[in-house]
């Protein structure tokens, strides 16, 4: 008797494409999510800042409390720095893309990005999450840290702007908005 070799093939084609397709929609953003709840976070900071050591309400304080009664959202005091506005006197400082495309920040993040297309050809969704994150978290980090660097050639705040301020720091008063920016990873189709 001779044997048999029966030989079924599937075609898993199809599934992997699907699954290669679903995962390549994967993106990474870097910025200021749109908030409603601005105001209660600049309050609960206000209410956590010490009073100075004459017991009278420090210049922090004072400001988170001015900030909470903006109707400007961070996400939208980002945009007005990014693009400046003439009409107010507000040069442009922006802050999220070059601070991504600066030599020794982009490097890190574009490593991060090739990873994660790498996981995504082994169908490994869960390793492209975690190279995204990583990029994210890392494009989150260089741009809050570009509020300081001297790479961003900011224009420097006028003598009005230093007098009301206390600060020669651009875009530096509260710290809120470089707080906000943070990174999210979601699907494409969101």
């Amino acid at each position: 008797m001779q044997p048999t070799v029966n030989l079924k093939t599937m075609d898993k084609s199809g599934s992997l494409f699907a699954q290669i397709s679903k995962l390549a929609k994967l993106e990474v953003l870097v910025g200021i999510p749109e908030s409603s709840d601005r105001r209660q976070d600049l309050l609960s900071q206000a209410e956590k800042t010490k009073p100075t050591k004459s017991g009278k309400m420090s210049k922090r304080k004072k400001k988170l409390i001015a900030a909470s009664e903006s109707e400007v959202n961070n996400a939208q005091l980002m945009f007005i720095h990014t693009n400046g506005s003439p009409l107010k006197g507000i040069p442009k400082r922006p802050v999220i893309e070059p601070a991504i495309e600066a030599s020794g920040n982009r490097e890190p993040i574009a490593e991060e990005l090739g990873e994660a297309a790498h996981a995504i050809l082994d169908s490994d969704p869960e390793a492209a999450r975690q190279h995204l994150k990583r990029a994210g978290m890392t494009g989150q980090n260089a741009s809050r840290a570009w509020f300081t660097d001297a790479r961003n050639h900011w224009q420097k705040n006028s003598e009005e702007t230093i007098r009301r301020k206390g600060s020669d720091r651009p875009l530096i008063d509260t710290g809120e908005m470089r707080k906000a920016i943070t990174y999210v990873v979601r699907d494409g189709g969101e």
